[in-house]
């Protein structure tokens, strides 16, 4: 019996292990079969910046792949230099970036520029590049077929003319400043041609006569009617020109007149009536003339003009204080 049991205890312990084995089998994943991976779809995108490019600027072209998925799953060979007409190659770039699909998606963008020089006026092509690539999960190899771009080049721009906003501004300015320049200056030409104008009338008349008859009057003369009849000559001309009346041709009553018109002083126009009363008498009387009766008409003429000098300067100064 005790045989017996003792077999019957490791029949058991045998069946134990057995199971363990058979669970341990179960549990471990078959490495014999390889993953399989789902297939993917390569996106291919080739274009250029602008269809027309000025010949002193620069062609930039693009190649665009996208997938979704791992960025490193695709693996890209390189890819030949394209073959390029009226064109010449300056340059190339890559660079990668995820874009989010959705929440647990990403698409991934490589993308290949390159940069050409146009040769000369007129059409550029770039024929179709062959890109060749493997999928680093799945082992397949493929490639795909670029579409062949055409630019056209054209005339020449000017190196400035990026600046255009800027390039107005400063002609607006310049017109601003021009034209500013022009007002100020037809101002000041205005304003001295006024004043050139009014500059005959800022002369002072009584004292350019007073001078006028101390050079032409000569009171020690033999003849003193000729004098006499010349110095009231430009003393008529002088009230015609200072006080703007018909002295030259009127007679002596009617310059009376009109200087009491134009408020001359009292005074001064009682002088003024003795002095032409006197020369009307020996105008028309046919009187001689001796040197008192002469002393006392130049002097009296002389008088009156100094007055009108004094009374030109106190005008002058008020009108400097106003300005």
């Amino acid at each position: 019996m005790d045989r017996i049991g003792l077999f019957a205890k490791i029949w058991i312990i045998l069946i134990f292990l057995n199971g363990i084995s058979n669970a341990q089998d179960l549990d471990t994943p078959d490495t014999t079969q390889s993953d399989s991976a789902e297939p993917i779809t390569i996106n291919l995108n080739t274009f250029v910046e602008s269809s027309q490019v000025p010949l002193n600027r620069k062609v930039k072209y693009h190649v665009e792949l996208s997938w979704i998925g791992d960025l490193s799953r695709i693996q890209i060979e390189p890819i030949e230099q394209p073959i390029l007409t009226n064109l010449l190659l300056e340059g190339s770039g890559s660079s990668n970036r995820l874009e989010p699909v959705d929440d647990t998606r990403f698409r991934a963008i490589k993308t290949i520029t390159y940069q050409f020089k146009p040769v000369e006026m007129g059409m550029a092509y770039v024929d179709g590049l062959m890109i060749k690539y493997q999928d680093t999960v799945s082992g397949e190899e493929d490639e795909l077929q670029a579409q062949r771009v055409m630019i056209e080049i054209t005339d020449p721009i000017e190196q400035g003319s990026g600046g255009g906003v800027k390039a107005f501004i400063y002609v607006f300015l310049l017109v601003i400043l021009f034209g500013a320049m022009a007002f100020f200056l037809a101002k000041y030409l205005n304003k001295r041609k006024m004043n050139s104008e009014a500059l005959p009338e800022q002369v002072c008349l009584p004292r350019e006569y007073l001078t006028r008859i101390s050079q032409d009057i000569d009171p020690k003369s033999t003849n003193l009617s000729e004098m006499t009849s010349r110095l009231s000559k430009i003393f008529r001309e002088y009230l015609s020109r200072d006080f703007h009346i018909a002295a030259r041709e009127a007679s002596s009553q009617e310059i009376i007149e009109q200087l009491r018109i134009k408020q001359l002083d009292a005074n001064d126009l009682n002088k003024m009536k003795e002095l032409f009363e006197k020369l009307d008498l020996i105008k028309f009387g046919g009187e001689s003339v001796n040197p008192t009766e002469f002393s006392n008409i130049y002097g009296t003429i002389e008088t009156f003009l100094i007055k009108q000098i004094e009374i030109w300067n106190k005008q002058q100064e008020e009108n400097n204080k106003e300005e």
